[in-house]
């Protein structure tokens, strides 16, 4: 049965407390000061000694209310690549009804990034922005807070840890590689996919409107000189019929370097996707057996990335691709090559 976590605990969560050089000083310094004020009764180094006593017990007292009316909030971004450097934005709250907050730093743990705090007055709050990088694409949560507080004498660092509910999805990492492989699809596969058609092609006849056809295509001119609804049959274009294709099968799953390298593949298949999209041309996606339909624009472009920063390796027969991918534009791993 475990304990109920004490009022300190509570107060405190993840705190830490470490000394610094300038505590032996002290504690070297104040013992010989005691011995020459005993021993000479100098009331001037009574005096020093009572005010240094008093400002090593005033310096607790003052870091431990900054630190216990401190908290902290990391706001996710909006987007991120693995690798890529990032700015978080942290808000730090200052709770205490009269005393402003100084001298705080705020820092990451097991990530880059720190910063110094601003004032921060009482009962408000601060923003201060930390550089940082995600070293692996994946949902991952929202990195750890360390609050640190070292003033006004500084003899101790103290510390409390701060989680932070919610999770960042970190897209793939942005290579330079060999030129993009991309796999065409038979009119065949196409008609399996679902609705890749485009309207706009050439005129093939003009027509009586039936029911379910698509309002765009009337033509006005011969509605009004025949008095019925004409409409127009057009031939249909399709889109380009270009996918990237990712084998997700490994010879071995759990062979590191393996593993290794198809992160390296999911990276280049990223970084195609991106470049493509980013002329307007249409990308599909083919990850083992789940096909993405081709696609452009900002919306298509996040849908993308979230399929290649969340894809996993799977063993040999787990998750084979479909008929429509060319065995010669797969990004793939084979014979442990």
């Amino acid at each position: 049965m475990s304990r109920p976590a004490s009022r300190f605990a509570l107060a405190f969560p993840g705190f830490s407390l470490t000394p610094r050089r300038s505590l032996w000083v002290f504690v070297v310094a104040t013992p010989v000061l005691a011995a020459a004020a005993l021993n000479t009764g100098n009331n001037a180094l009574y005096l020093l000694l009572s005010l240094a006593m008093g400002a090593f017990v005033a310096s607790g007292s003052l870091s431990r209310h900054t630190l216990r009316h401190l908290s902290a909030r990391v706001m996710a971004p909006a987007e991120t690549s693995a690798g890529a450097p990032v700015a978080l934005t942290v808000e730090v709250r200052n709770t205490s009804p009269w005393l402003p907050a100084a001298g705080a730093l705020c820092r990451l743990v097991k990530l880059p990034g720190e910063a110094l705090i601003p004032v921060v007055p009482a009962r408000g709050q601060v923003r201060v922005t930390l550089t940082t990088a995600f070293p692996r694409r994946g949902r991952h949560p929202l990195p750890v807070l360390r609050l640190e507080v070292r003033l006004p004498l500084g003899f101790f660092v103290k510390a409390v840890t701060i989680r932070q509910e919610g999770d960042v999805l970190v897209y793939p990492r942005r290579v330079v590689g060999p030129a993009p492989r991309w796999a065409a699809v038979g009119e065949r596969e196409l008609a399996g996919l679902g609705p890749l058609a485009l309207r706009g092609g050439d005129v093939q006849q003009l027509r009586e409107f039936r029911p379910g056809d698509d309002r765009r295509d009337m033509h006005w001119k011969q509605t009004a000189r025949q008095q019925r609804p004409i409409v127009m049959e057009r031939r249909e274009r399709r889109r380009p019929s270009r996918f990237l294709v990712l084998d997700r099968e490994l010879p071995r799953r759990d062979d590191p370097t393996l593993l290794a390298r198809f992160e390296d593949l999911v990276s280049e298949v990223a970084t195609a996707a991106v470049d493509a999209l980013r002329r307007g041309e249409d990308v599909g996606l083919v990850l083992g057996g789940t096909v993405v339909q081709p696609g452009s624009g900002p919306a298509h472009t996040r849908k993308l990335l979230e399929r290649l920063a969340l894809v996993e390796a799977v063993g040999p027969g787990d998750d084979p691709l479909p008929p429509l991918a060319m065995r010669g534009a797969v990004y793939r791993l084979a014979g442990g090559r």
